[in-house]
C-alpha cells in the first residue's frame, strides 16, 4: 500500500526488556541457518532477510518489488523470510503464517508464501480462513489431510513463535522489517532502486 509516495508499515508494541540497548538492535541477532526459508544463492554470504506478516498490506505492497529484486540478484544473494505476525491487529496473520509452514512440510513454503500475498485481498477479512488456505494447499498439489494436521501442529506453532521471538529480540515493532548482510535497513527502502543500491553496496559493486 502506498500513501503519499511512501510505504506504510504496521506495528505493535513488543514486551520491553530494560537491559536492551536500542543502539545494539541494528545487527541481526539470529544468523541465517538451515532452519530458515531461503531461496536465491545458498552459497552467498549476503542475505536479505524479511520479517513479515502475510496479512500486512505494506508487506503485500513490497511483495512485487522483492520479486523484482530477486530477478536481478537471485544468483548473487540469498532471500530469507521470517514470520512476524502482528496478532494484535491482524486476526488472520497467525493462521496465514501456519499455513505457509504447513506447506513447507510438504516442500511448498515459497509456493504458499507467494499465493498468500497474491491473494491477500481475498482472505484478509474472512472469518474462517483455514478453508481458503486448504483450497490454496490443494491448488499447490499438497495432501490436504496432512496439511490440516500440520497447520495445527506444535512443530508449525513453534516455528512461527520462534521467528516472532527473534523479531522481538531484535527490537522490531513493525512489518515489514528488513536486514541486509546482517544489518537492519532502517528506514525501509521505498523502491526497487533503493533496494538495488543497498544490495550493490553490500556486494561491493
Amino acid at each position: 500500500m502506498v500513501a503519499g509516495g511512501a510505504f506504510l508499515m504496521f506495528s505493535f508494541a513488543p514486551p520491553q526488556n530494560p537491559n536492551q540497548n536500542p543502539s545494539s538492535l541494528s545487527p541481526l541477532s539470529v544468523p541465517v541457518s538451515e532452519v530458515d526459508h531461503s531461496k536465491g544463492n545458498p552459497e552467498s554470504q549476503i542475505a536479505l532477510v524479511e520479517y513479515g506478516d502475510f496479512q500486512c498490506p505494506a508487506c503485500g505492497a513490497y511483495f512485487p518489488i522483492l520479486k523484482q529484486v530477486e530477478q536481478e540478484f537471485g544468483d548473487r544473494i540469498a532471500f530469507v523470510y521470517r514470520h512476524f505476525p502482528l496478532r494484535q491487529i491482524h486476526a488472520n496473520a497467525e493462521n496465514a503464517a501456519r499455513a505457509s509452514e504447513a506447506a513447507a512440510l510438504q516442500g511448498e513454503f515459497w509456493g504458499m508464501h507467494d499465493m498468500l500475498f497474491e491473494k491477500q485481498g481475498e482472505w484478509s477479512s474472512k472469518g474462517n480462513v483455514k478453508d481458503l488456505f486448504l483450497d490454496y494447499a490443494v491448488s499447490l498439489g499438497l495432501n490436504k489431510e496432512q496439511f490440516l494436521v500440520d497447520i495445527d501442529s506444535s512443530v508449525v506453532e513453534d516455528h512461527v513463535q520462534k521467528d516472532l521471538d527473534d523479531a522481538v529480540r531484535d527490537g522490531l515493532d513493525s512489518t515489514p522489517s528488513f536486514f541486509l548482510a546482517g544489518t537492519r535497513l532502517a528506514p525501509n527502502p521505498q523502491s526497487y532502486e533503493e533496494f538495488r543500491t543497498a544490495i550493490l553496496r553490500a556486494l561491493g559493486s
